[in-house]
């Protein structure tokens, strides 16, 4: 692979901007993009970094928050909630993360299909935190909707919210529990079913 062809990856990562994710931008009536999220996600990890009880290394950190999601150029963004969708989920990345390193060098290859892998395996701490800031980001965008956003939109539960921010309290229980208060005003609100 030549310089050449990474110039042409580097066009073909254009193509996150035409994702759109289920999540709104605040304050607009919009969907957000993937391009968008990646760059939140990695900014928001790095500003919350220091209040971390988890010890990261941030640099790897931002890097697996902008390759998070560039599987899907060509899986789609999948809406959290979806549980039908979500079941051939794994498959549709694995599929285009085989397409993504055809049209890198080998070693570019190896490298973004690793810190993907790391951040879907959750293992590594990077990964746990990558996690977590990739859950808050869209969580905090329902909650500063002032509607209730796509929970509101797409009838979810109580339990699915708490069940999808727990990886939050893993890195620090203050931002646990401020996201928690938020999410049982917007049950009192009417945006999430009580169950």
């Amino acid at each position: 692979m030549s310089y050449r062809d990474d110039l042409e990856f580097i066009v073909l990562l254009e193509k996150m901007k035409s994702v759109y994710r289920m999540t709104k931008v605040i304050g607009e009536d919009r969907r957000e993009n993937d391009a968008e999220h990646s760059w939140h996600v990695a900014i928001n990890s790095m500003i919350l970094q220091p209040h971390s009880k988890i010890e990261v290394d941030i640099n790897r950190v931002i890097q697996m928050m902008l390759v998070h999601d560039i599987v899907e150029i060509y899986a789609g963004d999948t809406f959290a909630y979806d549980t039908k969708a979500n079941e051939g989920k794994k498959n549709r990345e694995l599929e285009a993360m085989q397409l993504i390193k055809s049209q890198l060098s080998e070693s570019m290859g190896d490298k973004i299909e690793g810190l993907w892998l790391e951040f879907e395996d959750k293992m590594t701490n990077e990964a746990k935190y990558a996690n977590a800031m990739d859950r808050l980001q869209p969580i905090m965008s329902n909650i500063h909707d002032g509607r209730g956003g796509t929970w509101f939109e797409n009838n979810v539960t109580y339990q699915q919210v708490l069940d999808r921010i727990a990886p939050i309290k893993d890195f620090n229980d203050q931002i646990y529990e401020y996201v928690v208060q938020n999410v049982d005003k917007a049950v009192e609100n009417g945006y999430i079913i009580r169950n």
